[in-house]
């Protein structure tokens, strides 16, 4: 299934940046221990550097945040590629509750296809840009090798 999404979305180009962001709860909750995700505009900086320096086809990205999604769409424009869910997942800031615990994610097996989809999507990328998560090392784990790649290492939560 991941070799057709690939296929389609990417027209038969290999020349393709994947993004793996995390945002949501890590950013409202600031779990202890947890590596700390880079800051919107600095990702979207080097992405508009990576896309500069090695002219991309698409970019690939991979975030359950609806607003980091709409940023770098906003930002970078029609070479974003993503999956989504048939249902968009809003996360309520203020109740800094774990994304695992939103209702639109338990037991929510397309949301966990999805999830599996975009981590072997990223590991066929060209190129991988990324924060600190436990989806990047899955990335790593089934990557055959990145040309280029960057992974965000901005400490973690105190």
């Amino acid at each position: 299934e991941s070799n057709n999404i690939i296929q389609s979305i990417f027209k038969g180009s290999r020349n393709v940046l994947g993004v793996l962001l995390r945002g949501t709860d890590y950013i409202a909750k600031k779990p202890s221990e947890h590596p700390i995700p880079p800051k919107i505009e600095d990702a979207i900086k080097d992405i508009k550097l990576l896309n500069k320096k090695n002219q991309y086809d698409w970019i690939f990205l991979a975030t359950e945040d609806i607003i980091i999604r709409r940023q770098i769409i906003r930002e970078i424009g029609i070479k974003v590629k993503y999956l989504l869910n048939k249902r968009e997942i809003f996360y309520n800031y203020t109740t800094k509750e774990y994304l695992a615990y939103n209702e639109n994610i338990k037991s929510n097996k397309e949301f966990n296809k999805i999830y599996l989809l975009n981590i072997i999507i990223l590991s066929k990328c060209l190129d991988f840009l990324a924060a600190k998560t436990s989806g990047t090392i899955g990335v790593f784990i089934l990557t055959e090798g990145f040309r280029i790649s960057k992974v965000y290492n901005l400490g973690h939560y105190k």
